[in-house]
């Protein structure tokens, strides 16, 4: 009996495991789909190292950094298309990989390209956000003319 009660313990250790990082991705895809900030801990980081001239590159922290991100975002491109296509969960890591296409709104040129963001999450909010962009496909797209 000792033994199935230490079996059970293991089981509900791995459940709960399960769970938590099951949450984690939702708290990750919240913002990511649904550009929810509220997910980011008052101290969390979002980092975007982005060459200039592009102006939404940078270091935000807590969920009003996060939203002066996201308004930069709205107010410089339009996404046509944005895709997870692997998420991967371990401990308090959520990567996740995918591509997006859009266009910068100062010209109407478009871009295409893949990304990485690596998240850590703690008590259900994003501690720190890392994006790895394709930033040579987003420099070239953002330094081309006007779209006539």
């Amino acid at each position: 009996m000792a033994a199935l009660s230490g079996f059970c313990a293991i089981c509900e250790k791995v459940v709960s495991r399960v769970i938590h990082m099951a949450s984690n991705e939702k708290v990750v895809k919240a913002f990511l789909y649904g550009a929810d900030t509220s997910v980011f801990s008052d101290e969390g980081k979002l980092i975007n190292l982005l060459p200039d001239p592009i102006p939404f590159g940078g270091v935000y922290v807590g969920p009003s950094g996060a939203n002066d991100y996201v308004g930069l975002i709205q107010s410089n491109i339009r996404l046509d298309y944005l895709k997870a296509h692997e998420v991967i969960t371990e401990n308090d890591r959520v990567i996740v990989i995918g591509s997006e296409r859009g266009y910068f709104l100062r010209n109407g040129q478009p871009y295409e390209m893949d990304w990485v963001h690596v998240n850590r999450v703690i008590d259900g909010k994003i501690v720190e956000m890392r994006e790895y962009n394709d930033t040579a496909a987003m420099l070239e797209a953002y330094n081309k003319p006007e779209v006539e």
